[in-house]
Order: structure tokens, then C-alpha cells, then sequence
């Protein structure tokens, strides 16, 4: 009898062996490893993200001013 390959995530035991190769699997992640359907499932809702203007790194070069600046042009923009 084989191990069985455990969630990288939660742990939880998988159906598949961990001699079996990951073309044969579904939800194994490149880089990651294998994940259960439940982890793999809530990894997969897109990110979020929030575009701010590129010019934004040269006019604030102090990271505590960058944060304002970026969180000023969030509450301007999207919300």
C-alpha cells in the first residue's frame, strides 16, 4: 500500500499517491505542491489588485509617503 500525498495546505490526506505523477492529478499547483479540492477551490478566487499611477514611485521615494499617497488616490478612486 502507498503513502498517500497530503493537502500543502491543510494537511488533509488526498487521493493520490505520492508515487503517482502530477500530470495524473488534479489540483496539484507548479511550485506548490498538491492541494485538496476544498484549498484549492478558496486559492482559486482571483486577486484583488489596485493600479496606481507609475509616476507615483518617483514623486513619493519615502515608503511612508508612498502608503498615504496610495491609500489617498484608493479612497479617491475606488471606493
Amino acid at each position: 500500500m502507498e503513502n498517500k500525498d497530503r493537502c500543502v495546505m491543510c494537511g488533509v490526506e488526498t487521493p493520490y499517491d505520492v508515487s503517482t505523477h502530477v500530470d495524473y492529478r488534479y489540483n496539484y499547483v507548479d511550485g506548490i505542491g498538491q492541494m485538496c479540492a476544498n484549498c484549492h477551490r478558496k486559492g482559486s478566487n482571483p486577486i484583488e489588485h489596485v493600479s496606481i499611477p507609475k509616476e507615483y514611485i518617483h514623486l513619493f521615494p519615502n515608503d511612508m509617503e508612498l502608503g498615504g499617497a496610495v491609500r489617498q488616490f484608493y479612497n479617491q478612486h475606488y471606493k
